[in-house]
């Protein structure tokens, strides 16, 4: 039997390579760094589910969301380690009213570094998510970097339609089973670049008039003689992730969650 599922393996394997396709596995994903074996488990089951998309849906077909965030950034970076190579990532970016200026050339940069088509838009998400879809009317999915701890995704499942009211869209979600911690583990272990606001003592991004620093990262520095704010990764309780956000309500470019 393992000899019998080793052959079809290996098949299907050739089969992709003769039509120029590359499949990752998520142990290549995973290769030289020092993960532990829960995040490895995690990371498996993000890699399987976004393998399963891309197998269901073609390129011309799915979007990734992408605003420059921590969790966003992490899904970014799996996704271009699985991809074929002849495939460019593809992603979407509503601009806020009111967004930092450090964020805008951390998404920028990411861009470049993946070689990615960004599509941009301004104003209200769903509006902009209506005219992408006019614009690419063959679009059926977008990716997402929501977690089940995020404000309103408790109850979101790996793979749902956008809600009544909105495009068509299946949303995919990689990271729901990842937590803050796990978060910062792939980033810092991948010594990926991350938005310089997070070394800067914010732990969650949105508008500026809605996003301060954590008071929880706030401590005496004896060296400098004052008050300093560490990095976001050294936070230690993850259920203060969000202090520094104040809710207003909309819906940000990275969820499309259910309300």
């Amino acid at each position: 039997m393992k000899f019998a599922w080793q052959l079809r393996h290996s098949v299907f394997h050739i089969y992709l390579k003769i039509r120029r396709l590359h499949v990752s596995s998520a142990e290549s994903v995973m290769e030289k760094t020092n993960l532990n074996v829960e995040l490895r488990e995690k990371l498996n089951r993000s890699s399987g589910l976004i393998k399963r998309a891309m197998d269901l849906y073609s390129p011309t077909e799915w979007i990734v969301s992408f605003n420059g965030g921590k969790d966003c950034t992490v899904m970014l970076d799996i996704m271009a380690k699985m991809k074929p190579p002849a495939v460019t990532l593809r992603a979407v970016y509503v601009k806020s009213l009111d967004p930092f200026e450090e964020m805008e050339k951390f998404i920028h940069a990411s861009s470049q570094r993946y070689g990615m088509q960004l599509r941009r838009y301004n104003g209200i998400l769903k509006l902009a998510i209506e005219q992408l879809v006019a614009e690419e009317p063959q679009l059926k999915a977008v990716f997402l970097g929501c977690r089940h701890s995020d404000p309103g995704c408790s109850n979101l499942a790996e793979m749902m339609p956008c809600d009544n009211g909105w495009p068509p869209l299946m949303r995919i979600f990689p990271l729901l089973e990842w937590s803050y911690h796990d978060i910062w583990s792939y980033l810092r272990a991948y010594s990926l670049p991350y938005c310089s606001l997070y070394d800067q003592g914010y732990t969650s991004l949105g508008d500026r008039h809605s996003t301060h620093l954590n008071p929880s990262l706030l401590v005496y520095d004896k060296k400098l003689g004052k008050l300093t704010y560490r990095a976001a990764y050294e936070l230690e309780d993850s259920r203060l992730e969000r202090a520094n956000r104040i809710e207003s309500g909309q819906v940000s470019a990275e969820k499309l969650e259910k309300k």
